[in-house]
């Protein structure tokens, strides 16, 4: 019978985790938009536009909430070219908690 060195199952192992990675939780993952929507300056449609983000960008936890608007940001360049990090205004019902990977 052969047996395989314990550093080797180790590292067989490790590398199998690692492939395979768990869905986290959606706190610490962000938001991403649902729908073509505005990112705005102000809490309300009355405020200049920042550029569009598109169902998928990537949002930040809000930094701030008013009156059903959330003041976050771009986590990466947005499809429409809005800067990772530019703060800005959303209508929170266009954005939904983001899932995203755990690889601990």
């Amino acid at each position: 019978m052969r047996k395989i060195p314990l550093a080797a199952a180790a590292a067989a192992a490790l590398g199998a985790a690692l492939l395979s990675p768990a869905l986290a939780p959606a706190s610490g993952c962000g938001y991403e938009a649902t729908a073509t929507v505005h990112l705005r300056s102000g809490p309300g449609a009355r405020y200049t536009s920042l550029g569009l983000l598109r169902p998928g960008d990537r949002m930040g936890d809000p930094r701030a909430r008013r009156h059903g608007w959330w003041r976050t940001f771009p986590m990466d360049r947005t499809q429409s070219g809005i800067p990772a990090g530019k703060p800005g205004w959303v209508k929170a019902a266009y954005l939904r908690p983001s899932v995203c990977m755990n690889l601990d």
